[in-house]
């Protein structure tokens, strides 16, 4: 009984952070896809 107590709350942790973390991981694609900026900027 204390095992299944046991992965109840374990579930209860990791489930909400291991979808946070993969949002954080989606979101942050697109800063490390960005194409390299070779020049300076006309003014």
């Amino acid at each position: 009984m204390k095992a299944l107590i046991l992965v109840i709350a374990w579930a209860w942790i990791a489930v909400p952070l291991g979808w946070g973390i993969y949002q954080s991981v989606q979101k942050s694609i697109p800063l490390f896809n960005a194409p390299l900026q070779t020049e300076a900027p006309d003014k």
